[in-house]
C-alpha cells in the first residue's frame, strides 16, 4: 500500500523529467553596447524550422538573420569602437556550410562589415599581429574535389583582415600562415611517395603548391618540386604539367571571392532567383 500511496509523487516527478528534457532551449541574450541581440535556438526535433537572431534598439528591430543554426559572439575586427558583431550560421548536411555575417556600430548606425562563406571549415579569429584587432584566419576549400575525393582534399589558409577601410585579403601579410601548412603538405607528399595512394600524393602535392602561392612562394615551389619530387616520380610530374594553370586558376579564385558587403535588415540575402 505504501508504494500506491506515493504513486502520484513518482508520476509526477517523471512528468517533471519528461518536461526539462523536452523542454525548448532558452533563447540566448547578448547585450551589443545600447542594442540586445537575442539568438533564439531551433526548436528541438524540427528539422524544417529556423533558428534566429535578432538586433533590438528597445522594441525596434534592426536586423534578423535566420538560419539552421545560428550562433553569436562578440570580436573586434577594426580598430576603436565597441567590438564588431559576429553572427554565425551553419546551413546543416554534410559537408557544408557556415556563414559569417560580420557588423559594426562604429559607423554611427549597424552597418555589415561583411557577409563570409567560410565552406566547410569555418573561420578562426585571431589577433596575429597584436594590434588588439583580430584577423580572420579560414581554410579554403576550394580544392575540394579537384582531382581527389573530399576525404583527401588540401585546406588552403588565408587571412582577411582591417585594411583601414574593410576586411580585406590579407594573406600575403602573414605569408607564414600559408607557408606552414604548405610545409605540412610538402612533408606528407615526400614521406608518403612510396606509400601513399596516387590519390593522396596529388592532393598533398595541390596542397602543397597552392598554399605557397597564397604565401608569394610559387616560384620557388616550383624548385622544390623538380628537386625533390619529380626526380623520384614520372607520374606526379606529367600530373602537375596537366594541371599547373588549373590549380593556379583555382587558388587565386579566393578568398575575397567569398566575402561582400551588404547592407540589409534581414540575412541571408535571397537569392538573384528570388529577386526576380
Amino acid at each position: 500500500m505504501g508504494g500506491m500511496k506515493n504513486a502520484p509523487v513518482l508520476l509526477a516527478a517523471l512528468l517533471s523529467l519528461f518536461s526539462a528534457a523536452s523542454a525548448e532551449p532558452a533563447p540566448q541574450v547578448l547585450k551589443w553596447g545600447n542594442l540586445t541581440v537575442t539568438v533564439t535556438p531551433r526548436p528541438a526535433e524540427n528539422f524544417e524550422a529556423e533558428a534566429r537572431a535578432v538586433v533590438k534598439n528597445g522594441t525596434r528591430t534592426v536586423l534578423t538573420v535566420k538560419g539552421w543554426n545560428v550562433a553569436a559572439e562578440l570580436q573586434p575586427l577594426r580598430p576603436g569602437g565597441l567590438p564588431e558583431l559576429v553572427l554565425s550560421t551553419y546551413s546543416g548536411g554534410a559537408h557544408c556550410c557556415v556563414t559569417y555575417y560580420a557588423f559594426t556600430q562604429d559607423t554611427g548606425s549597424v552597418d555589415n562589415l561583411a557577409i563570409i562563406e567560410g565552406g566547410n571549415y569555418g573561420v578562426r579569429f585571431m589577433d596575429l599581429n597584436g594590434d588588439g584587432t583580430k584577423e580572420l584566419l579560414f581554410a579554403s576549400d576550394t580544392l575540394a574535389y579537384y582531382d581527389w575525393s573530399f576525404a583527401t582534399s588540401p585546406a588552403l589558409l588565408t587571412v582577411l583582415g582591417w585594411d583601414g577601410v574593410r576586411l580585406a585579403d590579407r594573406t600575403r601579410a602573414y605569408a607564414y600562415v600559408p607557408a606552414q601548412e604548405a610545409a605540412r603538405n610538402l612533408r606528407d607528399l615526400l614521406n608518403g611517395l612510396g606509400s601513399l595512394s596516387a590519390e593522396e600524393l596529388r592532393a598533398r602535392l595541390g596542397g602543397y603548391y597552392a598554399n605557397m602561392i597564397l604565401a608569394g612562394q610559387g616560384t620557388q615551389a616550383e624548385q622544390v618540386l623538380r628537386a625533390q619530387v619529380f626526380t623520384k616520380s614520372a607520374p606526379l610530374r606529367d600530373w602537375f604539367r596537366q594541371h599547373r594553370t588549373g590549380l593556379i586558376n583555382a587558388t587565386y579564385a579566393q578568398p575575397e571571392g567569398r566575402v561582400q558587403a551588404v547592407n540589409s535588415p534581414t540575412y541571408p540575402l535571397p537569392s538573384p532567383q528570388e529577386g526576380q
